[in-house]
């Protein structure tokens, strides 16, 4: 029974009482049973949601380095996993606990490489964002605001 028998029927994509892409809505069934999958694994129908709003308090402990915060994300994601596993007694439908448990190991690793090679690069060799990126359009009409004060 695909994803949308229980509404429509179980009618082929030339039956459909819907408008549009067949292949739009198969990606849809397909996108929806992966959710089912991971959702098993990283959340839990009461708050299905945990896993993204525990990376979330985690990252902001790290607000002031967006690149020390998405390391931090993904760490929170993989160990809020873990938790809601082994809490739960649930089996893994996904990757097995040790694949997470790898998983943790080297998001960290990686961490660490990115914070080695940062502390490595001085402020002046850092590439700059592109000319277009919102942080620079935002600096330089205030820089040229600025100086035309003076």
């Amino acid at each position: 029974m695909g994803l949308f028998d229980a509404r429509y029927g179980n009618k082929g994509p030339q039956d459909r009482p819907w408008n549009g892409s067949p292949t739009f809505y198969k990606l849809l069934e397909e996108m929806a049973i992966t959710h089912d999958k991971k959702s098993h694994d990283y959340a839990s129908n009461s708050n299905p949601y945990g896993n993204y709003h525990f990376a979330g308090k985690l990252a902001i402990l790290f607000a002031h380095s967006e690149q020390d915060a998405g390391f931090v994300g993904r760490l929170g994601e993989k160990l809020y996993r873990l938790a809601n596993l082994e809490g739960s007694q649930k089996i893994a439908q996904n990757e097995s606990i040790e694949d997470t448990e790898r998983d943790l190991c080297v998001i960290m690793a990686l961490w660490m490489a990115d914070r080695i090679d940062r502390r490595k690069v001085l402020p002046t060799q850092i590439p700059a964002p592109p000319s277009d990126f919102p942080i620079n359009r935002e600096i330089r009409d205030g820089e040229s605001k600025s100086q035309t004060k003076s």
